[in-house]
């Protein structure tokens, strides 16, 4: 049971016509708190209006950047029905994550009730069918204050809401502009596949250096050898060979699991088909084999690549076939349009 809220937004809608991938303030946000020196740790969590939230300027948080966040979909269907998608793989990878940092994870039944008790809660914020879909951000946090550098007794776990459009202004419908970059995103050995916050920081100066030179974002290679492709700020990238493979790189420390990536796999492999591998992929061999390149996320869906620069060598990718096939089969199982035969989703 939920502790119901008191105090109650009332906040304006978007224009559904103009809606980008930017923050909406909604009418209610969730939180729970968590203490390792209790049992139950986590408590039943309560709706409050969406505000700011208080916190010591000594948190964990603060100084070291102890957090983990999630990121998942609420779609409206034409028939009336709101469908979220695959809450489960969202709610392991925030323990995962937690746990990676050393926090005592939010437990996964909790979270996807408390997510579903959010978009309930805002569902007049839900976009129409075909105009976006409602975004919602889990986020755990360290809130003891410390000034030493260790694990922590005091957490806190919030899941707020906002209706978003397309990632990329105007839905890039040529495809984006890739900066292959000769360094990884994260380190070796390091916190690359979770879903913690200081993995994104240190990328935003990067790929802004690009952006401003007219690219949509950067492609790290592997911290290793700097020669294989890993991921983008914020997604994870498929080619699809001339040989027919669809490969894109293998899970390690400096990779995310990603939803979206996982969902793709599953669909080439199963209802397409597909020689699908996981495995390292080379920038020379992107460069001289490749025919069609996408990026997966949850923000980012599936959204084609229509051109990677690597140093002095442009390669054009001007198919776009596969992505589409993909996306239509995705986009139909979040929407209800298709039937799902993974499970994934959740009915509100």
């Amino acid at each position: 049971m939920h502790r119901e809220m008191t105090g109650q937004n009332n906040n304006p809608l978007p224009d559904w016509d103009t809606l980008t991938f930017s923050l909406t303030e909604t009418d209610c946000m969730y939180r729970s708190l968590g203490d390792t020196e209790r049992e139950p740790v986590w408590d039943e969590g309560e709706f409050i209006p969406f505000q700011d939230i208080k916190i010591s300027p000594a948190a964990a948080l603060m100084s070291y950047g102890v957090g983990v966040f999630e990121g998942l979909k609420a779609q409206r269907t034409t028939d009336g029905r709101i469908l979220l998608f695959r809450p489960d793989a969202n709610a392991a990878r925030m323990r995962n994550s937690a746990e990676r940092l050393m926090m005592h994870p939010f437990p996964s039944e909790q979270f996807i009730d408390s997510c579903v008790a959010v978009v309930r809660r805002n569902e007049r914020f839900i976009p129409p069918p075909e105009y976006g879909s409602l975004y919602l951000r889990p986020m755990q946090h360290a809130v003891e204050p410390q000034l030493g550098l260790g694990p922590c007794r005091h957490f806190t776990t919030h899941i707020f809401c906002s209706p978003v459009g397309s990632y990329f202004r105007g839905g890039s419908p040529q495809g984006v502009r890739l900066k292959v970059l000769e360094q990884g995103r994260v380190a070796p050995g390091g916190t690359g596949s979770a879903k913690a916050m200081g993995n994104y920081a240190g990328a935003i100066w990067v790929a802004q250096q690009w952006k401003d030179q007219g690219f949509d974002d950067v492609l790290y290679l592997d911290a290793h050898h700097l020669q294989y492709l890993t991921e983008t700020s914020g997604s994870n990238p498929f080619v699809l060979l001339k040989s027919g493979a669809l490969v894109t790189p293998p899970l390690d420390s400096q990779i995310l699991p990603g939803v979206t990536r996982d969902s793709t796999l599953r669909i080439a492999r199963d209802l397409l088909n597909l020689d699908v591998q996981e495995r390292a992929l080379s920038i020379q061999e992107v460069l001289e084999e490749g025919e069609e390149m996408f990026c997966t996320g949850t923000a980012w869906t599936l959204l084609n690549v229509r051109e990677v620069v690597h140093k002095d060598e442009v390669k054009l990718l001007e198919k776009d076939d596969l992505r589409m096939e993909l996306l239509e089969i995705l986009r139909g199982i979040q929407t209800g349009e298709r039937e799902d035969p993974f499970d994934w989703i959740r009915e509100v």
